[in-house]
């Protein structure tokens, strides 16, 4: 087998970490723009639902990618509806009376139609009955197709549009972490928004913000529950730009194939993480809660806030999605995080990518 043979995933499994470290520096010899500095390389597992993967994860320029083995006939795209969700909670049974009763994971058809007699209708979709239901999820996926994806590094995590990650930065001991050359022109400024002077009333209901933007200059994001601020380098960008600037640096934007590969797996299911949609505030829902979250079976995390789109190489083709007002059930609130989900969110040629409304992943492709 050639170089591009071992690297697809049907035989990238089967070799030894023997042979997978030889691969690996090969790949970095002949992909990786000597431009970049290569730190940090470690094999590890990782799995999601059933499928594991033993591969690379390594540092890219200070930078967690994930190394994913390539797959000439990788299906993607969806046609099925709804079919392996669970039908219960796709119609909004009453948790208490589910929870005294016992549901197999999918209802028939028959038990769908008996219960759509008693919801009400609620959109333009029939989302009060399967058939609805899977209208509306065909509509929002992408076409079921066969595609070649080639193997890649991927930034396993995404950064917020128009920024490069520089380090942490501590509220409590006012104390930066990371890259102090490029954050100490901005110290000053930071810490005079993060630090007010404030009156004795006033420090009453002053909270750190959130973001903290400087055009062209900084970005700062509050990491929930902590006393931490991630903490960026800011470039107001177009997509075009940001496509241009990651070209320079030697990375590029996923495709949309190439990102629900990198997502799925392409494996036969809606969601990565399994069938289970209604997350409740019990064990079972935080153990689903923690596989939504966490690397999935490549071991890149996909953001589940839904509150921040992130971009492919096309900027008609974009990935997750921004909260609406009017999402009232939960296939329109959970279909978003889907692998195949298709947004008819449109970036103009002249549009500014906000960080707080727009993702990127960077990527290498390995490509011949």
């Amino acid at each position: 087998m050639d170089l591009f043979e071992q690297i697809e995933w049907a035989n990238w499994k089967n070799l030894k970490d023997a042979e997978k470290e030889i691969l690996l520096h090969q790949l970095l010899m002949y992909f990786v723009p000597p431009t970049i500095e290569v730190n940090t390389i470690e094999l590890v597992n990782f799995e999601l639902y059933g499928i594991k993967c033993r591969t690379f994860e390594l540092e890219l320029n200070g930078e967690l990618f994930v190394f994913i083995p390539g797959n000439n006939e990788a299906i993607l795209g969806w046609n099925l509806g709804a079919e392996g969700l669970r039908a219960h909670e796709l119609l909004g049974f009453d948790v208490e009376h589910l929870a005294k009763n016992t549901f197999k994971t999918t209802l028939t058809n028959e038990a769908i139609d008996s219960a759509a007699e008693w919801n009400e209708a609620e959109m333009s979709y029939d989302l009060t009955s399967l058939e609805g239901i899977s209208d509306y999820i065909n509509e929002h996926t992408t076409d079921l197709r066969k595609v070649k994806i080639p193997a890649m590094f991927v930034q396993k995590y995404a950064l917020p549009a128009g920024t490069e990650f520089l380090g942490i930065f501590d509220t409590v001991t006012g104390t930066f972490e990371g890259e102090i050359e490029q954050f100490f022109p901005h110290e000053k400024q930071i810490c005079e928004k993060l630090f007010p002077r404030l009156s004795a009333a006033e420090s009453l209901s002053w909270s750190f913000p959130k973001t903290l933007l400087e055009k062209d200059k900084f970005y700062l994001e509050f990491l929930p529950e902590s006393d931490y601020y991630f903490v960026y380098s800011h470039s107001d960008c177009t997509h075009a730009e940001l496509k241009l600037s990651l070209k320079r640096e030697g990375f590029s934007l996923l495709s949309e194939d190439q990102w629900e590969f990198a997502v799925g797996a392409g494996t036969r299911r809606l969601f990565r993480w399994g069938n289970e949609l209604l997350i409740q505030e019990n064990e079972s829902g935080r153990h689903i809660k923690s596989k939504m979250d966490g690397a999935n079976m490549f071991g890149i995390v996909i953001d589940t806030q839904r509150d921040r789109y992130e971009l492919t190489s096309n900027p008609t083709a974009i990935k997750l999605t921004q909260k609406g007002s009017n999402q009232s059930s939960l296939i329109e609130e959970m279909l978003p995080l889907s692998t195949y989900f298709t947004s008819d969110h449109v970036i103009l040629p002249e549009q500014k990518l906000g960080p707080t409304d727009y993702l990127y992943r960077k990527a290498i492709l390995i490509e011949n």
